[in-house]
């Protein structure tokens, strides 16, 4: 999964129907879920910033020839921006369900810490 997906999961239209379809589901199964749902975002954002490590090593790499330090100063911007607004769409996302995941919300916030 690249940033791009992962911010798709956390967009406010993905996170009101993944609230909604679990209308039904008692409070606790509710938190569980959700906090099951940001654990995965959190997963897939740490995949998304080690493939894009890699590749930052590669371009860096490829620094050598001048003609690619033209590509590799945007691409690098391009993956620190990325990250901070990952960074921030998952710290949005426990924000909103902070009351309902409790103490465990304080958890998620330290694993998306750079």
């Amino acid at each position: 999964m690249n940033m791009n997906q992962t911010s798709v999961a956390l967009d406010p239209a993905s996170l009101t129907a993944f609230a909604a379809s679990m209308a039904t589901l008692p409070r606790e199964e509710m938190r569980k879920a959700k906090a099951l749902y940001i654990r995965n975002t959190i997963v897939d954002f740490e995949l998304s910033r080690s493939t894009g490590k890699t590749m930052l090593i590669v371009m860096g790499a490829l620094c050598i020839i001048p003609i690619f330090l033209v590509v590799s100063i945007p691409g690098y911007i391009a993956y620190k921006k990325g990250l901070d607004a990952g960074r921030q769409k998952i710290r949005n996302a426990i924000e909103v369900w902070r009351e309902e995941l409790g103490a465990e919300a304080d958890a998620l916030l330290a694993q998306i810490r750079p």
